[in-house]
């Protein structure tokens, strides 16, 4: 027997007759509250509520009852068809609504879309009650390779409001947005919540912890809006080599692009591979442009100063080998210029 929403219900006359019949089947069988709630297929809980009188018992129940411990059901009561109760249980749901919402035939989908116009435009800005945020602790890391890598990552599609941080990504990148989840697991020992956005096909991962913004500020990224304030690497990144690799991967993997260029000459197909990594503020384009020449790289700026390119092919595969990628996304662009090469051979 399944303790199911489609079960008639016992309701008995006087108090304390449903809580003493339970107690009696159990002395009798030998069963403790989960032994018996085994027998019956239901959750201790569901038991617990029928003992404390809470909610009515199932007949279905109360009749199993009856059969294994040869005690008959108390006489004095009713049977509670579930069509009724689930009627009477549409009328509370309804009664409710009504008093919340004016209305009882609020669309949902409606106050959902509501509910998120207001936490996007004020909710993740209001100040949480006294000590809410502290209780919800951040494991704090070391710096190393992984945690430069984040700070590429949020440098790139990141964000950080006060009192949450967020990865902005497209709905597309699956292999990627779950290398992040568990990137900020590693690093925080938090899994970020993914929301899809209704109105375009991007996901935000996000990690509601006051503690991580603050965090996040420490160790040199920004709150707010990171082109106006025109961010650029923190400078403990640029010290080291191991961090700086691991931070141009994460700015890269999330604002840069890997692309083919095509052209023909005296009847002749030329293919080349070519790496460009774009942001609004300069001075990250900068220090990316930099950082690589320094790593050996040949590096153009475009004369917007917004790109930061690698237009020769042998450096864009220098780039893949040395610094690598976690989007598979950049990797499947990769391949399929390999296999349009060989077409071409």
């Amino acid at each position: 027997m399944l303790e199911s929403h489609k079960n008639n219900r016992i309701k008995f006359n006087k108090p304390g007759t449903q809580r003493n019949f339970i107690l009696k089947t159990r002395n009798i069988l030998g069963l403790t509250k989960g032994g018996l709630a085994k027998r019956l297929h239901i959750s201790q809980r569901t038991l617990a509520d029928w003992a404390r009188e809470k909610i009515t018992i199932s007949q279905v129940a109360a009749e199993t009852m009856s059969i294994l411990s040869n005690i008959p059901i108390p006489k004095r009561h009713s049977i509670i068809d579930w069509r009724i109760r689930f009627q009477r249980a549409g009328e509370v749901g309804g009664k409710n609504k009504f008093l919340k919402y004016g209305s009882v035939s609020v669309n949902e989908k409606y106050r959902k879309e509501k509910w998120q116009e207001w936490w996007d435009r004020v909710g993740q800005y209001k100040k949480r009650p006294k000590n809410f945020q502290s209780l919800l602790k951040i494991k704090i890391p070391k710096k190393n390779k992984s945690l430069a890598e984040f700070v590429g990552i949020m440098l790139g599609d990141g964000g950080i409001a006060p009192y949450h941080v967020s990865i902005s990504l497209s709905d597309q990148e699956m292999n990627y947005i779950a290398y992040i989840k568990k990137l900020s697991y590693q690093l925080f020992g938090v899994l970020p919540k993914v929301y899809k956005r209704k109105k375009a096909e991007a996901v935000d991962l996000v990690i509601q912890r006051k503690q991580l913004v603050d965090f996040c500020q420490h160790i040199g990224l920004v709150l707010g809006n990171k082109v106006r304030q025109q961010i650029d690497i923190p400078q403990w990144v640029k010290e080291s080599e191991i961090f700086s690799r691991a931070c141009i991967r994460g700015l890269v993997d999330t604002d840069g692009c890997f692309f083919q260029h095509n052209y023909i000459v005296k009847g002749q197909k030329y293919s080349y591979l070519k790496m460009a990594f774009t942001s609004a503020s300069f001075p990250l384009v900068l220090s990316v442009a930099r950082m690589l020449t320094k790593f050996g790289f040949r590096i153009r700026i475009s004369k917007n100063k917004k790109d930061a390119r690698i237009e020769d092919t042998q450096y864009v595969l220098k780039y893949i080998k040395e610094i690598g990628s976690h989007n598979s996304k950049h990797l499947q662009k990769i391949e399929k210029w390999k296999k349009s090469i060989d077409m071409l051979e």
